[in-house]
């Protein structure tokens, strides 16, 4: 396998050979005119044969001959038959058409038993010049051959020209706004993602290119930036807790504190929100790059929703908010497990930001499976309602990690939801004043 492996790497064996434009279309429009003057030669060739055929049996017969003796090198004397001139003239057959012979009148009668009439200063019609000597010029037929494949031979050069000609300058404008793409994802390969290319004025093929390359650019540039913040994000968040963790076992080491169980609930308060922040990165990580495994089963959605509200009552007390739900049957086919999470970090976000209530509502409309969440709290700006399902977004930012959550919920609701087919929106208006969350499934066939 090693020599198969190394002749491949060789420049030219099984790559294709580069070369450049202008070369690829200077070659393509030469064979272009070749094709066509050689075409054309070969089928005049084939007129004239065509026209020789269509002679008669006894001048074709004098032509091979003839024609075999040049080639034997033999010095041919023609010995033409004397026709028979009724008024007892003879009548030159060598004269060539457009030649006087003044004492030639009458009715000549030609060997094959025709007739001709003779016109003075004419030949009779029928009448021809039989082949001279080696050395006698050519026949009128094949000067005019040899004449129109001189031309043909001229007219080949000439159109050679105007292809190379025309080849430089197509390739000229072929290739300048190809070679600034080109220039351009060198730059964007080698780091650069600000990298754009020019869109130029003309074909359109050419501004369409260069216009999806800069579109791409740009989407590589917002996903690295995207990128860069999860990640300066994700250690912002990881740091607190633990940094609230070590300062708090620094404390007990020296004494500051005494290792009792009220110390130890702390810690396991840090470990837990450390717990959830990993599983939150997780879970939303697998989401969003298609690899979250789902286990779609037969369920209610109108059941689950009253489920996570009665789960979630004691919360709602304890921050004094009222919590109800409105739920009818509503038949999915979904993973359980996942809409339970989906339901639960609406119904807590809710309870964040609610003043006083919290509306849970579960519906089936045009053959989809709707979750309402609504709160009577502030509200979410228009602006920033897509803002809301990105990672790590708090729209106050007073708020801490206890109060206001990791700032993954919505981004995983968003996530799962669409793990599901489904879609999730925010909406500004919910009948309690606040901000309506409404997570839309399919609904299962009956």
């Amino acid at each position: 396998m090693k020599p198969a492996l190394t002749r491949a790497r060789q420049p030219g064996f099984w790559s294709v050979s580069r070369r450049p434009l202008a070369v690829t279309l200077l070659l393509a429009m030469l064979l272009v005119v070749g094709v066509s003057v050689g075409s054309v030669l070969v089928f005049s060739n084939l007129v004239v044969q065509r026209q020789v055929d269509r002679l008669p049996d006894d001048i074709k017969l004098a032509m091979r001959e003839r024609q075999a003796a040049l080639q034997r090198g033999e010095v041919i004397t023609p010995t033409p038959p004397v026709p028979e001139i009724r008024t007892g003239m003879v009548v030159d057959p060598f004269l060539e058409p457009g030649q006087s012979s003044p004492d030639v009148s009458g009715v000549v009668v030609l060997p094959s038993g025709e007739q001709a009439q003779v016109v003075q200063g004419r030949r009779p019609r029928g009448l021809r010049a039989e082949p001279g000597p080696r050395d006698a010029p050519p026949s009128r037929t094949q000067n005019f051959v040899r004449d129109v494949q001189l031309s043909l031979v001229q007219v080949g050069l000439l159109a050679t020209g105007a292809a190379a000609l025309l080849a430089w300058l197509l390739a000229r404008r072929i290739a300048r706004p190809i070679s600034a793409v080109s220039h351009a994802a060198a730059q964007l390969a080698g780091g650069d993602l600000g990298a754009r290319a020019p869109v130029q004025s003309g074909e359109r093929e050419m501004a369409a290119l260069a216009q999806s390359f800069n579109d791409m650019a740009e989407n590589l540039q917002a996903l690295e930036h995207e990128r860069q913040q999860a990640v300066a994000d994700i250690a912002h968040e990881l740091r607190t807790p633990i940094a609230v963790m070590q300062a708090r076992l620094d404390a007990l080491e020296d004494g500051v504190y005494p290792l009792n169980a009220e110390q130890i609930a702390l810690l396991s308060t840090q470990t837990q929100l450390l717990t959830r922040l990993v599983g939150d990165l997780r879970t939303i990580t697998l989401a969003e790059a298609g690899r979250l495994a789902l286990n779609p089963q037969p369920l209610d959605l109108g059941t689950l929703g009253r489920e996570v509200v009665r789960d979630l009552q004691d919360r709602a007390a304890a921050r004094g908010v009222t919590l109800s739900v409105q739920a009818a049957q509503t038949p999915i086919r979904a993973d359980p497990v996942r809409v339970r999470q989906i339901t639960t970090n609406l119904v807590d976000n809710a309870l964040r930001h609610a003043r006083s209530r919290v509306s849970v509502q579960v519906e089936t409309v045009q053959g989809r499976a709707l979750l309402h969440v609504e709160d009577d709290g502030p509200g979410v700006p228009e602006d920033s309602r897509e803002a809301v399902f990105t990672r790590f977004t708090r729209l106050d930012g007073s708020r801490t990690r206890d109060t206001g959550g990791s700032g993954l919920g919505l981004a995983i609701v968003r996530a799962l939801t669409d793990a599901h087919g489904g879609e999730a929106h925010l909406s500004g208006s919910a009948s309690l004043g606040g901000a309506r969350f409404t997570v839309a499934l399919p609904a299962a066939r009956s």
